[in-house]
């Protein structure tokens, strides 16, 4: 679920890396002061995306802050505070307490559902804070749950489902902008989804796991992503929004981690 929405930093400028980097700092802090340190555990660069998307969206006003921190502690560095920061970190909570279950759920992990155990409270926070959202994304991932079960190996309905999820997530407001963001979501979903399954087919199969592409040949995952994030840019092309930072990772970083497999394969 997390890992993939990434910059390519090597084509990134200078004031662009800066600009990132505030904005991750500003979501470890969300989480710190929302939900206590324990909760910086869930921090990832998927959110942090997610955050300068809206940003750019709805041109938000945001402070700029410095800090110490465990990562930090010797020297001040900037962050962004703003109220979409705040509901990043809210729905950080929200995904990472269902990954770390479903984790328990599929591999039996001690650490993932000790973990889970330790945010359940602002998890349950979170639930009673935005009631709709966290009831779809548990519906989502319930549907997943059953197409696992049934083994059913179209990949277009498990990541319809994945879609749905970052749908919601992506639309924090029902407002003109809303049709829009969670279009956009649902395709980073699906591609993300769709994305993982590619990366994970080996390993799936020696654990004997569900991964929906069983039947399907490695010569056409270059194809089926390509199609995939072609529908990406062209919702966030709807958004009518420019921002090198986001383009840099739709274009280059989104696909680090699937370059990553195919040179281990090639080796």
């Amino acid at each position: 679920m997390f890992g993939n929405i990434v910059t390519n930093s090597k084509l990134l400028s200078d004031e662009d890396k800066k600009y990132y980097s505030k904005y991750y700092c500003g979501l470890c802090k969300a989480l710190q002061d929302n939900y206590k340190n324990i909760s910086r555990l869930t921090l990832n660069y998927d959110m942090t995306f997610l955050i300068i998307l809206l940003n750019e969206i709805y041109k938000e006003r945001n402070q700029e802050l410095e800090c110490r921190c465990f990562v930090h502690p010797f020297k001040k560095h900037n962050y962004i505070k703003g109220k979409f920061t705040s509901y990043v970190a809210d729905m950080n909570i929200l995904l990472s307490y269902y990954k770390m279950i479903d984790d328990w759920k599929d591999d039996k992990n001690i650490i993932a559902i000790s973990y889970a155990k330790l945010i359940k409270n602002s998890f349950k926070k979170v639930c009673k804070k935005y009631p709709k959202k966290a009831e779809i994304v548990n519906n989502s991932l319930k549907k997943l749950s059953k197409i696992e079960k049934k083994n059913i190996l179209n990949p277009d309905m498990p990541a319809k489902c994945s879609g749905e999820m970052f749908g919601e997530i992506f639309s924090p407001y029902e407002d003109e902008y809303s049709e829009k963001l969670r279009n956009f979501g649902d395709s980073i979903g699906k591609f993300v989804y769709i994305l993982d399954a590619c990366i994970d087919l080996e390993k799936d199969i020696k654990h004997k796991k569900y991964n929906p592409l069983v039947t399907s040949s490695k010569k056409e995952f270059d194809d089926m992503l390509n199609l995939l994030l072609a529908d990406c840019i062209e919702k966030y092309k709807q958004l009518n929004i420019s921002n090198t930072l986001i383009e840099n990772i739709l274009y280059s970083g989104i696909w680090t981690k699937y370059e990553i497999y195919k040179k281990k394969g090639e080796k």
